[in-house]
């Protein structure tokens, strides 16, 4: 994208009185043709159009403004597209349009590139302008012939080219050329177009002077930078939109709601066209084609550029030393166990004893939590290798520095603690109230009062002197008890950790793990 070009896109109520301007010339013609042919019909010999106007329609040669060319070629692409392959349909688009002699004159943008003539020069940027994905992409798709041939251009260019191309650029010709691409981005919003092209550029006034909400102009980002990696296998055959799909999967996200109730839920919004949203079992058909390794591919596809936008130095999301937090989350499964063999055994809840299982990893410690990283689930016995490859992942993007764990039986192992230890990382977890010296310890400290204590200890066969196992007192649990708790240690939250408790505070490691851990998904 041609991110320093100066955009004054057409507004919608410029767009309308344009428009309308035409009709009126239009109706105006007709209203004249019908007139005469009352009147040849009257009397056919006197029958002879008497003025110029008469006899064209102005209305034919109103030129219209170079997006609305655009979008008239990206109809008929589309509407090939059902029975075409067609590699590209933006460079599809723009390679059918006809800049001469309207939108490009000889001799303009010859600069741009010394391997293309003006024409292709104008194409490639506008394709720059328009397209989705970064230069050095743009680079490498325009080398594939095919892409070649749809944009019509007769050589490649390389990305350096291409960084340099809008800063060659006449002013006149870039500032044309740029509000053109502004105002057909806007004009495909929300459209079966949507994914072809970039975000708008955010306005920096609204009409209501406050400019656009800084959520609406981070969506607009993620949305670009995320959608394309997703992969529905839709063909020829399929009527709605990727966008409306999409929007079927991102209202089940929200709302924490299978794709059905998603599907039937945008349909009651009045600014959606029901037949334009797909049905869930129409969505479920087209992501069934993807096996469960393509739908994890193409998670960790969409999520690279999030990370780079995250710990681009604009925005420098990612701390020196980084908290994560892993856990593992139920899906509720209703139908034939024996149909998915990661379904498994869970918690009864209403009307299901069976879930999906995932575990994921979240960065935490910051102003939003991030779910960094999710993998299936097939054995919950597995926990330490799941864990060991979250741990690898996360550890290319962030300087991992302290790991917080639930009370799970597949963490609270001596393997599990193990496979954190191996990262040279810290460790608090939430531990399990089981085992003769746990018991023995929180019972003592309710016995007495106090407000913490630890002492060090090793689960399973670990190394006593390299962990500690922790007890506080819960202000929270004392206060919701209505009555004398069944044991003294009821009151007592324990931890476990690798942290000396001499030199962090059970209070402070406490505090931590409830703005940490206690922030994950999943958690209460």
């Amino acid at each position: 994208m041609d991110e320093d070009a100066e955009r004054d896109p057409e507004s919608p109520g410029e767009i309308a009185k344009r428009r309308e301007f035409v009709s009126e010339l239009d109706s105006e013609f007709r209203e004249r043709r019908r007139e005469l042919e009352e009147k040849a019909a009257a009397d056919p010999w006197d029958y002879w159009p008497e003025t110029h106007d008469d006899r064209y329609n102005e209305a034919d040669y109103e030129i219209p403004p170079l997006w609305e060319r655009l979008d008239s070629n990206a109809r008929r692409i589309r509407r090939r597209m059902e029975h075409t392959d067609i590699s590209n349909p933006l460079a599809a688009t723009i390679g059918k349009t006809r800049l001469f002699p309207h939108y490009w004159s000889p001799g303009d943008n010859d600069d741009l590139t010394r391997k293309l003539d003006g024409n292709d020069a104008t194409r490639v940027y506008l394709y720059l302008d328009l397209s989705p994905i970064a230069e050095y992409r743009i680079a490498d798709r325009l080398k594939i012939g095919a892409i070649q041939s749809e944009l019509d251009i007769e050589d490649t260019v390389s990305q350096s080219t291409l960084n340099r191309m809008p800063g060659r650029m006449e002013k006149e010709r870039r500032y044309f050329y740029a509000s053109e691409t502004e105002t057909l981005v806007r004009q495909w919003q929300g459209t079966p177009f949507e994914d072809w092209v970039r975000e708008p550029t955010p306005e920096t006034i609204a009409p209501d002077g406050e400019g656009v909400p800084p959520v609406q102009t981070i969506v607009r980002e993620l949305r670009s930078e995320t959608f394309k990696y997703i992969r529905l296998k839709r063909d020829a055959s399929t009527e709605v939109s990727k966008d409306a799909a999409m929007r079927v999967l991102v209202a089940a996200a929200n709302g924490n709601e299978f794709v059905n109730d998603a599907a039937k839920n945008l349909e009651l919004k009045p600014w959606y066209d029901g037949s334009e949203i797909p049905t869930g079992q129409t969505l479920i058909h087209h992501i069934r084609k993807s096996s469960r390794e393509e739908i994890t591919r193409m998670f960790m596809e969409a999520n690279e550029p999030l990370f780079e936008i995250a710990d681009d130095d604009e925005y420098d999301y990612f701390p020196d030393k980084a908290e994560v937090a892993i856990d593992i989350t139920d899906w509720p499964y209703f139908g034939d166990p024996d149909t998915d063999e990661y379904v498994r055994g869970t918690k009864s809840g209403r009307n299901y004893a069976r879930a999906w299982k995932y575990i994921t990893l979240s960065l935490v410690g910051t102003d939003t939590p991030l779910v960094l990283l999710v993998l299936p689930v097939r054995k919950r016995s597995e926990a330490p290798q799941y864990v060991r490859r979250l741990l690898r992942l996360a550890s290319q993007y962030l300087d991992l520095h302290r790991v917080y764990l639930d009370a799970g039986t597949e963490f609270y192992s001596e393997d599990t603690i193990s496979t954190v230890n191996e990262f040279d990382l810290e460790l608090v977890m939430q531990g399990r109230k089981a085992g003769s010296d746990i018991k023995h310890l929180l019972n003592g400290m309710g016995r007495l009062d106090m407000d913490s204590s630890y002492y060090p200890y090793g689960v399973g066969g670990l190394d006593e002197d390299n962990y500690y196992a922790v007890g506080i007192k819960s202000e929270k649990k004392s206060r919701r008890r209505k009555s004398e708790p069944d044991e003294p240690m009821d009151d007592y939250t324990y931890f476990y950790t690798n942290l000396d408790p001499t030199e962090i505070p059970p209070e402070e490691l406490a505090s931590d793990y409830r703005g940490g851990g206690a922030s994950r998904p999943g958690s209460a």
